[in-house]
């Protein structure tokens, strides 16, 4: 079980630094776009599993940085939000995500795709 647990949080890690943290980060964010403009929850969803890795890395279990690893859970609760059909909250729920999707690819360009 050791092995599994160590080959997901490699698997994370790899996707999360360089030209595939850039992928990644990119993805979740276009897919939250379009999920939100098209009111698809099953992109939202999609999104949701591609920002795991940037929140994963950057997040913290303690302290003020357990905001960050939760973001996904946010991706989740606005596409619930499309299906039921709530633009407030869609909107409102997914704005924090995006924001820090952003600020990750910011931040791992102006590193020189080094990681964060």
């Amino acid at each position: 079980m050791d092995a599994l647990l160590d080959t997901v949080v490699n698997t994370i890690v790899m996707l999360s630094r360089g030209i595939p943290g850039l992928v990644t980060a990119g993805l979740a964010a276009m897919l939250m776009l379009l999920a939100l403009v098209r009111r698809e929850p099953s992109m939202m969803v999609l999104a949701a599993l591609f920002a795991i890795p940037s929140a994963y890395i950057f997040g913290s279990w303690t302290g003020y940085l357990i905001f960050i690893r939760l973001l996904p859970i946010l991706v989740l609760l606005s596409a619930y939000a499309i299906g039921q059909d709530d633009p407030i909250f869609m909107w409102g729920l997914a704005i924090p995500p995006f924001l820090f999707l952003a600020y990750f690819v910011f931040n791992l360009v102006v590193k020189n795709f080094a990681g964060v």
